[in-house]
């Protein structure tokens, strides 16, 4: 599984890559601004349908800010 911290500096790094704030980001996905800064924060892990949203919003996979949580443990 994914740790908090990867997905938190996923996130802010595809925000910063669109270019978004977080209350740009908030809106566009249609979750509260105090639930992106936690995520960024690493404080709270995610939702799956939250972060599907947020996904969307910024224009990637999921997996791409959960990552493959497959590969755990396996070399490439």
């Amino acid at each position: 599984m994914v740790q908090l911290t990867e997905l938190a500096q996923r996130l802010k790094y595809y925000r910063k890559l669109r270019k978004m704030s977080v209350r740009e980001l908030a809106a566009a996905s249609n979750v509260s601004v105090s639930y992106i800064y936690a995520i960024e924060s690493g404080s709270r892990g995610s939702n799956v349908a939250k972060l599907g949203r947020i996904a969307q919003a910024l224009q990637v996979q999921l997996s791409d800010l959960w990552g493959d949580a497959r590969r755990d443990g396996q070399d490439e």
